[in-house]
């Protein structure tokens, strides 16, 4: 009896200091204000990673950078108050999908959930969605 009082405790505590923080405010979702911090998170995340051409979502949610070697595309992808990165090589992209306002993406790599990537024109999103394609097995 005494560990379901525990139990009923913690869940009870825990729910209390979820609801003042959101009560709060103290969250806040991760969001990228231009690609030049996506660029710096880049080069944090990976000393020598040269970035090249880049785009970033009009929502600063996602970002892709291109290695200046172009073997590679840099992939970040806001999850919660951070980011998700992920360096994309040939073999590492299950499908791409493209429509009008972004394209769905899902990788070889069972711990990234599908994410969707908006870009500012179709134009783009194709332009983005071929060079993943790419990158399929």
């Amino acid at each position: 009896m005494l560990i379901l009082w525990v139990l009923l405790g913690s869940v009870a505590g825990i729910s209390a200091m979820v609801a003042v923080n959101a009560w709060l405010g103290l969250y806040t979702p991760a969001k990228l204000d231009s690609l030049d911090e996506a660029v710096a998170r880049l080069d944090a995340d990976a000393v020598g990673f040269d970035a090249g051409e880049g785009v970033l979502a009009p929502d600063g949610q996602s970002a892709l950078v291109t290695d200046q070697s172009a073997s590679r595309l840099a992939l970040l992808v806001a999850r919660g108050s951070d980011f998700v990165i992920r360096y994309l090589e040939p073999g590492q992209v299950r499908s791409v999908t493209a429509d009008d306002t972004g394209l769905t993406l899902t990788l070889n790599d069972f711990t990234f959930a599908p994410a969707h990537l908006g870009f500012e024109t179709p134009d783009q999103a194709r332009d983005w969605a071929g060079r993943l394609q790419a990158l399929q097995g």
